[in-house]
């Protein structure tokens, strides 16, 4: 069995940069990697560029929303 790492991607907005990141990381990862993110200010919404850019190499963008790193107060490593 293979072991799964996890990354959590931190940021300001959570709008472009660490949404990139953890779209990357699952797209990429074939299973053995699983990316998280927030922010410490969120947006509230996605940067439409980074939208484009993810939609234009294929990632599924529905799901993903600008969100606090406060939706994880309490995970543990086993939640996450």
């Amino acid at each position: 069995m293979e072991r799964i790492y996890r990354a959590f991607f931190l940021c300001t907005g959570n709008s472009a940069r660490s949404i990139i990141a953890e779209s990357l990381l699952n797209y990429n990862g074939g299973g053995r990697f699983i990316g998280y993110r927030a922010g410490g200010d969120p947006r509230g919404e996605v940067h439409p560029y980074a939208l484009e850019l993810l939609l234009s190499q294929g990632h599924d963008t529905e799901s993903l929303r600008s969100k606090s790193w406060d939706e994880f107060e309490g995970s543990t490593s086993g939640a996450l």
